[in-house]
């Protein structure tokens, strides 16, 4: 497997613990800005926790680089293991959210939109990985 080795394929490369990596750092600052805007601009507090939903955005996106990584067919089959992937990781994310919608109180608007952001941040980062492997293959 080549993202577990150098250009060589001797040594076992970093490539896939610097990707865990730039995952939770990118998670994290977006988490911060997140909260500054949610809590100071615009002085809103939210029923649900923005550290949840990025926790799982960030483990969801470290699931499917993982998964990326298993070698099925070489680099033909990354784009079409990225579109399975992302479609049970849509599928996570309704089974994640839905009780919180169907829970009373309602859910605000502001609750989705958050939940919705940190989904666009983790899908930049798989899509960023999808491109980096495919790349990695040539």
């Amino acid at each position: 497997m080549k993202a577990f080795k150098n250009k060589e394929g001797s040594k076992p490369s970093l490539f896939y613990p610097k990707q865990i990596l730039r995952i939770l750092l990118c998670m994290g600052v977006a988490l911060l800005l997140h909260s500054y805007v949610v809590e100071v601009c615009y002085d809103r507090l939210l029923f649900f926790p923005l550290r949840w939903f990025y926790s799982f955005h960030a483990l969801c996106a470290v699931i499917v680089s993982g998964l990326l990584l298993v070698p099925i067919g070489g680099g033909n089959y990354i784009g079409y293991r990225f579109i399975g992937l992302t479609s049970l990781q849509m599928l996570a994310c309704l089974a994640f959210l839905l009780p919180q919608v169907l829970s009373q109180p309602k859910v605000d608007e502001w609750d989705i939109l958050s939940f919705m952001m940190a989904f666009f941040v983790a899908l930049s980062l798989e899509v960023y990985f999808a491109i980096l492997l495919l790349r990695r293959e040539k």
